[in-house]
């Protein structure tokens, strides 16, 4: 596993990019297990997120849409880095619970 995929997840970026979501999927960036590292510190927001595929079409939006509800809530960062990664490579069992669940989906531990 990258290093990427053991950053810790800051609780307040994971609540704000519930509101991203993937569009061919319908749900967040966040249920989707796609948030690989989310921190922040006086320097600034670093997030790195994944795609459900290397060929999504609308991979462009979403970063620009994590950005922009980033910038809207913590408006006193200096900087927001989002970083798109490859490293692990996305799997479905990335998928949060909640995710699972808004699927129609067994939680992991149930499954």
């Amino acid at each position: 596993m990258s290093r990427a995929a053991n950053q810790p997840l800051d609780p307040d970026l994971l609540e704000c990019l519930l509101d991203v979501m993937d569009p061919e999927i319908g749900l967040s960036v966040v249920d989707l297990g796609l948030i690989y590292r989310a921190t922040r510190d006086e320097s600034g927001i670093d997030v790195a997120l994944t795609l459900t595929t290397r060929a999504c079409p609308l991979g462009e939006m979403i970063i620009e849409d994590a950005r922009e509800r980033l910038a809207g809530r913590f408006r006193d960062a200096p900087r927001i880095g989002l970083d798109l990664v490859w490293q692990p490579p996305w799997n479905p069992d990335r998928i949060t619970d909640r995710g699972r669940e808004l699927l129609g989906r067994q939680p992991k531990e149930a499954a």
